[in-house]
């Protein structure tokens, strides 16, 4: 099952798969009890329904700045980061989080320094559903980002074309909306913040470093400093439809011209919140908008092991996803992680079999899911891994034909295939 389908559980299956990242066993019964409409409203505002807010998942790690230690804080950190994402009564906060963390797209291999990375995802998370001016504002003076653009080499003398150039580009409008002189306008009105290194990396605003002279930036004259640049940058026209069509792409995969165009107006007439543009674009998916996605590995990964109830020690799971091609924590460009077609390529389809065959073996004993392969009772399974309508025929004959599996426990080999399958990639 790929589209939203026409029942009350078909519906909440599919939220749950492109929304949540899945669900433990049980859950869907509970949500499609609900309805959709109160599914929505859970998803957007848990906090309205009596789900306690989280605090970081980094809250009470102490960093060790010793260079033999920083590694496996480095893996313990994204390791609590994949534990929370299975764990939280907050999904979709996670699945906004992660939404922004492929936007912003910065990565630890260039930040190079833990806290300050990890203090850019508690940002991301903490705003993921606020304000867009808000949270660009917040970005472009945040230290992982002025590291990762090198906005702590700009200055008045010297100014760093590299994150105005990413805020048009890639972060509000859009290639084809503003000029070169746009971006070197950017440059020199951004110019003067920095990154402390020998003072915890504290950000702050340094005028000796500034160049205020006034800059005329996309059409605007007298433009200098961050929240003139940020102003002009949201408030442009073709930012609404910008964002609004990245995030429905997002979820929803191809959407036509008119959805993108609805949801934009929608944006602009919210003031640019983010929830309602979330809502929004969650309900044109149960109206029928979009396509079938292929989950990228990460998502995938967290929805499995919600449905099975493996779990894995962290360099466990950071090495299934390193096989599969995706580390949290590091996008492999600016632009952000890589789209479809590198998740149906031949290594990542090696990996994820890897990765389904590690988790089957470690699901535990009495797992619904496993017993329900063992009995070979593929209608309960594919519905415990949120496909209400069932298996597709190819999908079942591959099950079929490991009647003779030599797999340790029963149902393992099936297990393993179902959660591999086309069926549980393409959401």
């Amino acid at each position: 099952m790929t589209t939203s389908g026409n029942t009350t559980r078909d519906q909440v299956a599919w939220l749950a798969r492109r929304a949540a990242w899945g669900l433990r066993p049980g859950q869907l019964d509970e949500l499609e009890a609900l309805g959709t409409d109160a599914v929505i409203d859970l998803l957007l505002d848990p906090s309205a329904s009596g789900v306690a807010a989280e605090v970081s998942p980094w809250a009470d790690l102490v960093y060790d700045p010793e260079q033999g230690a920083q590694r496996e804080q480095g893996v313990d950190a994204l390791g609590r980061w994949m534990t929370r994402l299975v764990e939280t009564d907050r999904p979709f906060e996670h699945a906004m989080a992660w939404f922004w963390h492929d936007h912003f797209a910065v990565s630890y291999a260039v930040v190079n320094y833990l806290p300050v990375l990890l203090a850019h995802l508690d940002l991301l998370r903490e705003s993921a559903l606020g304000d867009f001016r808000r949270l660009i504002r917040d970005v472009s003076t945040d230290a992982a980002m002025l590291i990762f653009l090198d906005g702590t080499t700009s200055t008045g003398e010297a100014p760093n074309e590299n994150y105005g150039r990413e805020l048009l580009e890639l972060y509000t409008m859009g290639i084809g909306n503003y000029t070169e002189d746009d971006v070197q306008a950017a440059a020199v009105a951004l110019t003067g913040w920095v990154v402390a290194r020998r003072r915890g990396y504290e950000v702050f605003f340094a005028p000796p470093r500034h160049d205020p002279t006034p800059q005329t930036f996309l059409g605007r004259p007298g433009v200098s400093g961050v929240d003139a640049v940020v102003d002009a940058a949201v408030e442009h026209p073709a930012t609404p439809g910008f964002i609004a069509g990245k995030l429905a792409r997002h979820f929803l995969g191809p959407a036509d011209t008119v959805a993108v165009n609805t949801l934009a107006a929608s944006f602009a007439d919210a003031d640019l919140a983010v929830a309602p543009l979330a809502r929004a674009v969650l309900e044109a998916g149960l109206d029928g908008a979009g396509a079938p996605q292929v989950t990228a590995p990460v998502p995938w990964l967290i929805s499995v092991l919600k449905a099975t109830g493996s779990s894995l020690p962290s360099r466990g799971v950071l090495g299934l996803l390193r096989g599969m091609g995706q580390i949290p924590g590091n996008p492999p460009n600016v632009g952000g992680f890589p789209g479809e077609q590198t998740w149906l390529a031949s290594s990542a389809t090696a990996g994820r079999f890897t990765a389904a065959n590690v988790v089957a073996r470690t699901t535990p004993d009495g797992a619904p899911v496993l017993e329900a392969a063992a009995a070979r009772d593929y209608d309960t399974l594919a519905d415990l891994l949120l496909r209400p309508a069932g298996f597709s025929d190819a999908t079942l004959a591959a099950l079929d034909d490991l009647s003779h599996s030599a797999a340790p426990r029963r149902g393992e080999a099936v297990l393993a295939v179902a959660l591999a399958s086309p069926d549980v990639l393409i959401r």
